[in-house]
């Protein structure tokens, strides 16, 4: 139960929220759908970023991540649009977004963190690697101001994170 079990249900319980399609330069995993990405080259991506085609971007482990710009209908109060994204990520939609809510999800544990990137078929590299960031990604998610969520029962998970979003869009929209 990662970050995209989480955002996938937090869009499946509250219709005023669509999440994001990032693109990757990454292969896919054994058994991830091919729609979970936008699966590109490396010259694919650049050549986005260069045409400034993202509103953030990040290498992570060797590999390229973002969010394409949002569409006009994200940009009033009708939707809003959810990021499934890094620290890296955060940190830029933090200096380019008034107003952005940023949420870390915190594992209850590094054995579960550890178990969950084990089971959801990576590298036994990449997840060594992973467990070394976390507690860097943790740190900076605290300093860009990002409020904090121990993800260790799904459903207290989505119905918090859905709460903090709810009030966000209050207070600038006067609801949802």
């Amino acid at each position: 139960m990662g970050k995209g079990t989480v955002a996938s249900l937090l869009c499946q319980r509250n219709e005023w929220l669509a999440l994001s399609k990032s693109w990757t330069t990454r292969k896919r995993r054994e058994g991830e759908s091919e729609d979970a990405y936008v699966f590109v080259d490396q010259a694919h991506f650049k050549a986005a970023v260069e045409a400034d085609g993202f509103l953030e971007w990040a290498w992570f482990l060797e590999n390229l991540y973002g969010t394409p710009l949002p569409s006009r209908e994200y940009l009033g109060c009708e939707r809003h649009i959810l990021l499934e994204i890094d620290v890296q990520g955060a940190a830029q939609v933090r200096e380019r977004v008034r107003g952005a809510v940023i949420v870390v999800l915190m594992p209850p544990s590094e054995e579960e963190l550890m178990r969950r990137l084990r089971g959801r078929g990576d590298d036994p590299s990449h997840v060594v690697a992973r467990m070394r960031l976390a507690a860097e990604e943790i740190k900076a998610a605290v300093a860009i101001g990002a409020r904090s969520v121990v993800n260790d029962d799904l459903d207290r998970t989505v119905a918090e994170v859905g709460d903090i979003f709810r009030a966000a869009a209050e207070e600038r929209c006067g609801g949802t």
